[in-house]
């Protein structure tokens, strides 16, 4: 006997977020993805006119505020929904009695596995009107916590394709980075991959105080960097415990030298 695949709505304003769902769920059997939202606004219209059973929910979604989406939930059939965030301290207690699962970002594949098999049973044993309920009041706590630690999110981890699986790496491993065309070459534990990234984004999503910019085409770890020395030629160098030498440009000269 066939299982029906259960319907998914993805609703994130990152399009690096959405790639990483979509990649993941090329792995989960049975899941079928009817639409994708960047904002709170197209999220709401989607789920009104798709009626999925389960939304992949961004917290810090735009042009829609928490209790519009809990609102459009009740509109559109009582979908489960499973919220993703950067953020991973009082949610995790707030979710519980109403969400599916709260995933923080990047997420872990086998914890969105975990989390679809959790709203398939759900989805057949709770009243669609005690979730809404229960996700309007979930969703404003969420909402002041997202304005009361309302600043910059960093990416703690890099997922990497890598022959058919996907590897994790935690940024706080990484030895350096550097720019290569369309993509950046991630070298850690003597190991080297290409990731597909731009050096800008990486620039807003990585801690400086972990990994700084030091050239347009480079970044090095801080607790991997030993000294920092000219050539003979009076270029500045980035000297990384294993002995390799990082070209330090001009532009990002003054912050490495004052040691951030």
């Amino acid at each position: 006997m066939s299982v029906v695949p259960l319907r998914l709505l993805l609703a994130d304003d990152e399009p690096l977020a959405l790639r990483r769902i979509r990649l993941a769920l090329q792995a989960i059997p049975d899941v079928e993805i009817v639409g994708a939202a960047s904002d709170g606004v197209r999220a709401i219209e989607a789920m009104r006119e798709l009626r999925p059973d389960v939304v992949l929910l961004d917290i810090r979604m735009p042009l829609a505020n928490g209790f519009e989406v809990a609102n459009a939930v009740g509109d559109a059939g009582g979908p489960e929904i499973i919220f993703i965030s950067a953020y991973d301290t009082y949610a995790l207690q707030a979710f519980e009695a109403s969400a599916v699962d709260y995933l923080v970002k990047p997420v872990e594949f086998e914890r969105l596995n975990s989390a679809l098999d959790r709203a398939r049973v759900r989805r057949a044993g709770k009243h669609a009107g005690q979730r809404v309920a229960e996700l309007a009041a979930v969703l404003e706590a969420l909402q002041h916590e997202a304005d009361a630690r309302d600043g910059p999110v960093y990416e703690r981890e890099f997922w990497i394709r890598d022959r058919g699986r996907f590897l994790r790496v935690a940024v706080a491993d990484v030895e350096r980075i550097e720019a290569e065309r369309d993509y950046v070459r991630l070298h850690w534990d003597g190991r080297t991959l290409l990731h597909r990234v731009t050096m800008a984004h990486l620039e807003e999503k990585l801690d400086p105080n972990i990994m700084l910019r030091v050239h347009r085409s480079a970044f090095v770890n801080w607790n991997r960097l030993q000294a920092v020395r000219r050539d003979a030629n009076g270029r500045l160098l980035a000297v990384l415990q294993g002995g390799q030498e990082v070209p330090v440009s001009r532009a990002y000269a003054q912050r490495v030298a004052s040691g951030r």
